[in-house]
């Protein structure tokens, strides 16, 4: 179970990182402090998983895999929410 727990973890902690990496990017201050307050929830619980673990090894690679699929899920899903409230902009303004 802790496996899995340190897995989803890792993925939700780097997932949101990679939010908020571009949040900041774009200068949104209100949305990367206001996600920057569930990064450190997810790190304390995160982090107290992995460090309670037994299997260092088996424990590191759960980690890191879902490290991995969590920043390129953060990309995919900015690039794809960008693109769409994008278009809804250009419309809304089309039709004002």
């Amino acid at each position: 179970m802790e496996y899995i727990t340190v897995f989803f973890g890792s993925l939700l902690t780097v997932y949101m990182l990679g939010i908020n990496s571009q949040l900041v990017r774009d200068k949104n201050c209100v949305g990367a402090f206001s996600l920057a307050w569930f990064i450190s929830l997810s790190n304390m619980l995160y982090i107290k998983v992995f460090v309670m673990s037994d299997e260092f090894m088996l424990t590191y690679l759960c980690s890191a895999l879902g490290s991995g699929i969590g920043i390129v899920l953060s990309i995919i899903t900015y690039s794809k929410v960008y693109e769409l409230l994008s278009k809804r902009s250009t419309n809304e303004k089309q039709y004002h």
